[in-house]
């Protein structure tokens, strides 16, 4: 069996990574395999990629797709672990099979709401496919070593390695400290590639001691001004060689036109995906298994017109969270939309707007996701929360179908006040929160708190609707587990008809 092992130490490989050829060297092949992929792909409903060599499988499962093998990785993870993790694409109809060193008893697929339901035989489950899913695998009750799979969709439209505008990582391991792309470019990483983030000998940090006193050092990818930016594909970012906090996963500054879509963010030390004052951003598919703290998965800051969707987020941190570092003048956060994407809560927020508020937050919606687990434990942290530090008033805030299947502690919080994040004197406002067709499933009750800060600081216009809670609805403010305080005002509880608190 792998033993467990700590985050920043994910790879059995050698210093150098495995043997990483030079990119000038890998255009020709990585050509070769771009194209053999493609037409693989017109006869067949299923691509899996290789891993690069000397990439350490995984003890616990065997995956096969459409009668192909698919490699499975590991990855540290803040409880327990290793996880497993393989990925492939497929389109139509595709039989996946699952192989554990277990005899297997109990399986849960999840996210529930998918309805898959699995054949078990023995050692082995098999099911069937025909819609792009990212799931989670429990066998035998044990959600210590799950097994992630994710299930692409086809690519369509490979870039050219040849390209000036592509910068293209083909199948392999390539070793890099910073890339810098320019307006029309796009980072392609290929099925089977892994880009390992490390520090060069010579590379100053750009802060000597941060809040934790950490060394950080420029991010690792990186717009400044830049227009019609893509970073996307299929292969693995892995960030596990990178003290904690060392470097940003991707940071997206003054940009516009950005994508980011359908590749794994592994074992970040800080932040994955930022931007901030950008416009017209799209995260799609991507995936994040993050074990250590502060690896927010996706932070939305002073930016508008937003996507956010079928992704899954594994982090120790805030997994997808709208802020607004900044004060005005600079851009307020809206129009944002998070939507069809699987959850994983370990530790702090899962949806929400939190903390860093000092300018106006507005328009944003989270819909039709799931949240598979919810460990957020205690203080400000729960699976739904908006969060208000510093001056700016948040306005429309929709949390609409969302599943939250395993709720530990909060599911909701909502409060004005002062933390160690926020950076105004005086607090902000909280105008028209909606949450909608909440489903909560489970053993435990959750609580609910809406706390604002004083009476010129308030919580104001609260529609709770078709809130069930292990299928009873909430129907009045004086349900046990509904907390609120004398700064929340127009609190509206809908329900529908069915049993109650």
């Amino acid at each position: 069996m792998n033993a467990t092992r700590q985050p920043g130490t994910r790879l059995g490989l050698d210093e150098r990574g495995g043997g990483a050829l030079p990119l000038i060297a890998l255009v020709p092949m990585v050509i070769f395999l771009w194209l053999a992929a493609g037409l693989s792909l017109a006869g067949d409903v299923v691509v899996a990629y290789p891993a690069p060599l000397g990439e350490m499988a995984s003890d616990d499962y065997k995956v096969e797709a459409g009668g192909k093998p698919v490699f499975v990785y590991t990855a540290p993870v803040l409880r327990g672990g290793p996880a497993s993790f393989a990925y492939f694409d497929f389109s139509g109809a595709v039989t996946v099979t699952v192989t554990s060193t277990q005899l297997l008893g109990t399986v849960k697929i999840l996210p529930t709401s998918y309805a898959i339901q699995p054949t078990v035989t023995g050692h082995s489950i098999s099911f069937t496919l025909r819609r792009p899913v990212n799931l989670t695998i429990e066998l035998n009750g044990n959600i210590q070593r799950p097994l992630h799979l994710f299930a692409n969709p086809p690519e369509t439209d490979r870039p050219d390695p040849a390209s000036k505008d592509v910068i293209y990582f083909g199948p392999g391991v390539h070793e890099v400290t910073t890339l810098r792309p320019k307006s029309g470019q796009t980072v392609y990483l290929a099925g089977g590639a892994i880009l390992r983030a490390k520090i060069a000998p010579d590379e100053k940090p750009t802060q000597e001691k941060n809040w934790k006193g950490n060394k950080v050092w420029a991010t690792l990818l990186e717009t400044t001004g830049a227009k019609n930016v893509q970073f996307r594909g299929r292969g693995v970012l892995d960030m596990s060689l990178l003290p904690w906090h060392a470097r940003t996963a991707m940071w997206f500054g003054g940009s516009s036109d950005i994508l980011v879509e359908g590749i794994v963010i592994l074992d970040a030390p800080a932040w994955c995906v930022a931007m901030h004052t950008s416009k017209n951003v799209v995260v799609r598919n991507v995936k994040q298994i993050c074990a250590r703290e502060n690896s927010d998965g996706i932070d939305i800051c002073n930016s508008q017109d937003v996507l956010v969707e079928d992704c899954f987020l594994r982090n120790n941190d805030d997994e997808v969270c709208v802020k607004t570092l900044s004060s005005p003048p600079a851009m307020e956060s809206k129009h944002i939309v998070v939507r069809r994407c699987v959850v994983w809560n370990d530790r702090a927020r899962g949806l929400g707007i939190t903390s860093e508020t000092r300018s106006n937050i507005s328009n944003v919606i989270f819909k039709n996701c799931d949240i598979i687990h919810d460990f957020s434990g205690g203080g400000d942290c729960a699976a739904l929360a908006v969060l208000v530090s510093d001056s700016g008033t948040m306005t429309n805030i929709r949390f609409e179908d969302i599943r939250v299947e395993d709720c530990r502690n909060t599911l909701v919080n909502c409060w004005i006040g002062a933390d160690m994040w926020g950076h105004d004197t005086t607090r902000g406002h909280i105008k028209g929160l909606t949450f909608k067709d909440i489903i909560v499933t489970g053993t435990t009750v959750p609580m609910l708190k809406l706390t604002g800060c004083d009476a010129t600081h308030l919580i104001e216009d609260v529609r709770i609707e078709n809130l069930r809670i292990q299928g009873r609805h909430i129907t009045h403010a004086q349900t046990p587990n509904l907390k609120t305080n004398a700064y929340v005002r127009g609190l509206s509880i809908v329900a529908a008809a069915g049993p109650s608190y």
